[in-house]
């Protein structure tokens, strides 16, 4: 992961996720969102860290990713805003803590 995450963003450590958006239409015109790279290590790390349960870290951060894959980002402070506050929407439709408070 840490490799991937210098080539692709120059950031020289492991991140929990990455997302590699694609715009390809595949078989009965289904869009493909991408992929995501996520590293089970940085995970277990961050479940440890923040006192989470590893289940609801793993929804967290598949969400996180597929939102990017959407086109979301939290490159600023105003488009975290938005990205938070759905995460935090389908985070407890689900019955998980919200990750942003």
């Amino acid at each position: 992961m840490k490799k991937l995450n210098f080539f692709y963003r120059k950031k020289n450590q492991a991140t929990n996720i990455l997302a590699f958006p694609c715009n390809a239409f595949i078989k009965y015109n289904c869009q493909l969102l991408g992929d995501l790279v996520i590293c089970k290590n940085v995970i277990e790390e961050e479940t440890l860290k923040y006192n989470i349960s590893l289940k609801e870290h793993w929804a967290h951060i598949t969400i996180h990713g597929t939102l990017h894959l959407l086109g979301y980002d939290h490159k600023n402070k105003q488009d975290a805003k938005i990205m938070e506050k759905i995460e935090n929407k389908i985070m407890a439709s689900l019955h998980y803590h919200k990750p942003y408070i």
